[in-house]
């Protein structure tokens, strides 16, 4: 009877420890522990913005999120990031967010409703500053 030959020269490991490694690595962690950083996303951002960005991880009280195009990474990076954060802070309970990191996501990567949409006038494109400043109280 013959030893069973090892792939790749690797020693055998142990499930828990793969899992373990698994989720340290892919964030799933951060996720499972607070979904409701998730899904209260579209609440918190509000219509407009939820339809233009999303939530793609938690990790070290930092959401990051995906927005559609430089414009709105603008907007929400520079005009709406306080009020993003107040507003998580007043929903969520028990869960901690510091800090929110915007980036430019990939269009692959978007749900088929977001990325495939028709494009409506009225929403195709941010609103300017001045329309900012103005919906706004001061």
């Amino acid at each position: 009877m013959s030893t069973p030959r090892r792939s790749h020269g690797r020693e055998p490991q142990a499930v828990g420890e793969i899992l373990a490694r698994y989720l340290r690595t892919s964030g799933i962690r951060e996720k499972l522990r607070s979904p409701e950083v998730y899904d209260c996303w579209p609440e918190v951002a509000g219509a407009e913005a939820g339809r233009h960005s999303r939530v793609v991880g938690f990790s070290n009280c930092v959401l990051h999120v995906e927005v559609d195009s430089a414009p709105w990474l603008h907007i929400l990076s520079s005009f709406k990031k306080r009020e993003l954060l107040d507003g998580l802070r007043g929903v969520l309970q028990g869960t901690r967010v510091r800090d929110i990191k915007f980036r430019i996501g990939a269009r692959g990567g978007w749900p088929v409703e977001f990325s495939e949409r028709d494009p409506c006038p009225k929403h195709s494109n941010p609103p300017t500053t001045q329309e900012t400043s103005r919906s706004s109280p001061a």
